[in-house]
């Protein structure tokens, strides 16, 4: 616990992201109930439009690629990347580059929707 706690990056993704969301008072108790959380099951399942978003250095897109792949759906997977600023967490330093992307992708999936 004491790793944790010493690493900003471990405390917010273990402390405030497993424990405090899930309602969990330790790493053995967030490791027990997250077996619970699955895509896996789901994802095969989902027939709506879907955008995904990769960014190079976002700990948390890590399988971005995997949930892409399993879709069944009209889909797409936009990636942001470092040298353009936007490779970190929530594409935080570009997020003006997330915005139009997304709702590009937005105009197309409403278009390809709307009745003739």
């Amino acid at each position: 616990m004491k790793h944790i706690q010493a690493s900003p990056a471990l405390r917010w993704a273990i402390v405030q992201r497993a424990y405090w969301v899930h309602g969990a008072d330790s790493l053995s108790e967030y490791l027990k109930i997250s077996k619970d959380y699955s895509l896996k099951e789901a994802t095969g399942q989902i027939r709506c439009p879907t955008l995904l978003s990769w960014a190079e250095s976002d700990p948390l897109s890590w399988d971005a690629e995997r949930v892409y792949d399993q879709l069944r759906c009209p889909k797409e997977l936009i990636r942001f990347t470092n040298a353009e600023g936007a490779g970190d967490h929530c594409e935080a330093k570009a997020r003006p580059l997330f915005h139009q992307r997304a709702f590009d992708w937005l105009d197309k999936a409403l278009v390809a929707q709307a009745p003739e």
